[in-house]
């Protein structure tokens, strides 16, 4: 009997729990029926009908079965979104109708940037750009162009865009030229003069000629040996670039400028397309970028390559050739060079050009690309530096000699918010360069991997044809006929000489043959200074050069942190207003705050809603390394400013009314003081329309005011004129017309603050100079004469300047510049004052005769000091 209970017990639990079961299949099937989007439908039809019969056909909307089930259903489903879309265009477009017309947001538009000179590269200007379109100045961010491409990709490849992208690059294929170098002619009879250099001095030590058995053997293990070294010059020099290195080190690339530039590194859109479209034409391209820091090895090569474009072979310094790091490089294309070619004792200095030579025209021939950094060396101090024109002199050597047709020559500039490699304060302070190791490279990489360095700027200017650039310098005459002497001041014509003085003093190169003309040295002088120009115009302004650059001359005294807002705003207004590109987007306080992030408070000190310059050396100098990229900018203006506050604080000077005649004889002095600082224009302009135009900035921000006199208008028009054609013969015995312009001085407050911004722009550079003079006449007084190594001078003058900011005599902590002192060296050298030579490894310098009569120095360094002048300005 328990049994059967038992049993009808598990009846009725199965028997329950499959009606449960049964409802809960029927609930489900009529949830779905009544929610499904088909059967929606079917019943709206069914009750559209219902209703049409109800109502004699017409149609209630607010009945209807669909809108019933309707409510009833999800928050998220498809229809309650397609509901929510028309309740929101309808209540947008009811606000439109009745509210004021706002214009739709535009994208911000940059002006055209590095477009090739329209007056001695016309042909190039017009060429590798789509006319259909036009340039907005668009920057796209080359880390992302794998996340664009494969978004529509599989999981993988969505997730892993870098790596995928990384994979899918482009393979080239890279020539072994070490076989061509080695067949060169020229290479061969470099080893061949060598190896009987080696025989003739053998024969003179040991006194004796041997037999013609022993001459053969001697000669063919002394060239043997001699083969030997050549072997390994060319091996130490050459490239082996390697696509899997390239793919690998760009997969490196995209982890590590993640962490590095939080910001991104940006390009311009159009800048990539103008190179596609120049690639295009077979030629070569030579990229001549500004050097900054390190990381532009790699950066300028990445870049290039994740845009589809084909990776050039970099020329390195020899420094970068260390373990490990050195093969990643040479794997990316890198060829080292050394940085003296005159090379010491046990090394072939001829072996060595012929094989750089042959390299580099072997490279051409082939139509590789090629990068090599036009300055040599990083900028220690921000601004762009004089070109060194070795390689520039090999490239343009193959064109003329028809190994290439032609080559297109396209400057690049990098610009950064932080500087990837520290700063350069140690050098600056005349300590020793510190040679790169492998654990110093570790340290440097691992260091930087853990810093933000905000973003990074690689922007690439029109591609110039080589060929058309020589064409044109041809035709400039000023630039021929050199001074074959120094110009010393106050007796040089600087109106008529001082665009061809400036390229003759600078064209030097130790990669030049012998038979080398000086126009040939100057025309190639010329051309990489107007690369740099051209660089140097196009680098994107950031905001932490903005800010610097606005501390150290318009706020040196600090303010708050507003008025801080308010000025980086205008200046960077201002600096729209004049064609510069801004690597940045944010307004004035946004970019403010980003900038005092990214200098510190090492730099910058904040307090109690105040901000101004750390008062120390190191700190002006690392400050000063970022503005000076505005001060390259404003450097024509400066030198107006300055020359015209020198003339004011003369003895009796007028203090409201000054000649154009003298501010220009004034301005042109100062420009060849400078010369060793600034590019202040292409060599294809003159110096003088430059500081035309300078003074025409300032009459247009109302700090000059020009007197019109009954013919002044039309004198100055005329001599602008004039001052075009001064290379003309039959011009040059004409009266100055421009002798009678006059400006009157601007006493207003924004003049004032315009000129006192100006003259700190470049003061710092004058205190530098003043204080080299004054070291070298302090020396020569001393030992009737002077006669020294150039080291101890520089760090004498060095303690004086640090001697003066310690004593508040100075308040420019960035005049305690290595560089500065050196540069004014090298301009006394020019003039013919200084005169260097060796002893031994030690490079010194003596005073030249005509020099050595304290009157006749002083007359000189008083060209220099009328510039250094105490002036009101300064003291508010």
């Amino acid at each position: 009997m328990d049994t059967m209970i038992n049993v009808w017990a598990v009846v009725e639990h199965v028997r329950v729990s499959s009606g449960a079961a049964e409802l809960a299949i029927f609930t489900a099937i009529l949830y779905w029926f009544f929610t499904s989007s088909r059967v929606a439908d079917m019943l709206e039809v069914v009750g559209e009908r219902v209703g049409g019969w109800c109502s004699g056909g017409g149609r209630d909307t607010n009945t209807s079965l669909r809108q019933a089930v309707r409510a009833r259903r999800r928050v998220n489903d498809v229809y309650s979104k397609l509901d929510c879309d028309i309740a929101t265009r309808t209540t947008s477009l009811y606000r439109i109708k009745e509210s004021p017309v706002v214009p739709a947001p535009q994208p911000v538009t940059r002006p055209p940037g590095g477009l090739a000179c329209g007056r001695c590269a016309p042909i190039s200007r017009e060429s590798w750009q789509d006319p259909k379109s036009t340039e907005t100045g668009s920057v796209i961010n080359i880390l992302n162009i794998g996340k664009q491409t494969f978004a529509n990709g599989g999981v993988v490849s969505r997730y892993l865009c870098d790596l995928a992208q990384c994979c899918h690059l482009i393979k080239y294929d890279y020539k072994d030229f070490v076989p061509d170098v080695f067949k060169d002619k020229q290479f061969q009879k470099a080893i061949e003069d060598r190896t009987q250099e080696e025989l003739r001095k053998l024969n003179e030590n040991n006194h004796v000629g041997g037999g013609e058995g022993e001459s053969a053997s001697q000669y063919q293990a002394v060239r043997a040996r001699i083969e030997a070294k050549a072997a390994k010059i060319v091996k130490d020099i050459s490239s082996a670039m390697s696509n899997g290195v390239l793919k690998l080190v760009a997969w490196v690339c995209h982890k590590a400028i993640r962490r590095v530039a939080r910001g991104g590194c940006g390009t311009r859109a159009a800048c990539v397309e103008r190179l596609r479209r120049a690639n295009a034409a077979g030629l070569p391209l030579v990229f001549v970028p500004l050097h900054r820091s390190h990381f532009d090895y790699i950066l300028v090569t990445f870049t290039l390559y994740l845009t589809g474009l084909r990776p050039p072979l970099v020329a390195a310094g020899n420094n970068m050739r260390i373990p490990f790091f050195g093969w990643f490089l040479r794997g990316c294309g890198a060829f080292f060079i050394r940085r003296n070619t005159e090379g010491s004792e046990g090394h072939s200095d001829q072996i060595y050009k012929t094989a750089l030579r042959s390299y580099i025209l072997n490279s051409l021939a082939a139509n590789n690309n090629m990068e090599f950094f036009i300055e040599g060396g990083r900028t220690r101090t921000g601004k762009p530096q004089p070109p060194k024109a070795g390689i520039l002199s090999v490239i343009m050597d193959a064109y003329l000699d028809g190994t290439i047709d032609d080559a297109l020559l396209v400057p690049v500039t990098l610009n950064y918010d932080k500087l990837v490699d520290g700063n350069f304060v140690r050098e600056q302070l005349g300590m020793p360069k510190q040679m790169e190791t492998f654990w110093s490279a570790f340290r440097g990489i691992w260091r930087t991997l853990n810093t933000n360095h905000g973003s990074i700027r690689v922007d690439f200017n029109q591609p110039i044809s080589l060929k058309e650039l020589v064409t044109s310098f041809q035709k400039y005459n000023y630039l021929k006929s050199p001074i074959e002497r120094p110009l010393t001041p106050p007796n040089n014509n600087l109106s008529v000489n001082l665009d061809r003085q400036i390229l003759y003093n600078h064209s030097h190169s130790s990669l030049y043959g012998a038979d080398v003309t000086t126009d040939h040295k100057m025309m190639v002088e010329a051309i990489g200074r107007h690369l740099v120009y051209d660089a140097a115009q196009a680098t994107a302004l950031m905001c932490t050069n903005v800010v610097a650059y606005v501390l150290l001359t318009e706020q040196r005294r600090g303010c708050s942190v507003h008025q801080l807002y308010d000025s980086v705003g205008r200046r960077a207004a201002r600096l729209r207003a004049a064609g510069r590109d801004l690597g940045y987007t944010a307004d004035g306080a946004v970019a403010t705050r980003h900038a005092l992030e990214m200098l510190g408070r090492g730099l910058v000190r904040r307090e109690s809603g105040t901000a101004r310059p750390q008062p120390s050396v190191a700190a002006s100098l690392e400050l000063a390394y970022y503005a000076n990229a505005l001060v390259a900018h404003y450097a024509p203006s400066a030198i107006i400013a300055t020359a015209l506050e020198s003339i004011l604080r003369q003895p009796n000077a007028d203090q409201e009314v000054i000649y154009h005649t003298e501010l220009m004889e004034s301005a042109l002095q100062l420009c060849e003081v400078l010369s060793q600082e600034f590019i202040l224009c292409p060599p294809c302009h003159r110096i003088e329309e430059k500081m035309l135009d300078a003074i025409d900035g300032l009459v247009a921000d109302d700090v000059l005011h020009t007197i019109e006199l009954n013919e002044g208008l039309d004198e100055q028009k005329w001599s602008r004129r004039f001052a075009k054609r001064l290379e003309d013969e039959d011009e040059e015995d004409r009266p100055d017309p421009a002798r009678h312009i006059k400006y009157r001085i601007s006493q207003s407050a924004d003049a004032l603050a315009e000129r006192r911004r100006l003259l700190r722009t470049i003061r710092p550079l004058v205190e530098a100079y003043t204080a080299s003079c004054h070291c070298l006449m302090t020396q020569a007084a001393d030992a009737d004469g002077f006669d020294g190594p150039m080291n101890e001078l520089v760090q004498t003058t060095l303690q004086n300047l640090t001697d003066s900011f310690a004593d508040n005599k100075m308040i420019y902590g960035e005049a305690v510049s290595t560089d500065a002192i050196r540069n004014c060296l090298r301009l006394l050298r020019q003039w013919g004052v200084l005169e260097m030579y060796s002893e031994g490894r030690k490079r010194k310098l003596r005073l030249c005769t005509p020099f050595a009569d304290r009157q006749a120095l002083d007359q000189v360094c008083s060209t220099i000091y009328r510039y250094n002048v105490d002036t009101p300005l300064l003291a508010d």
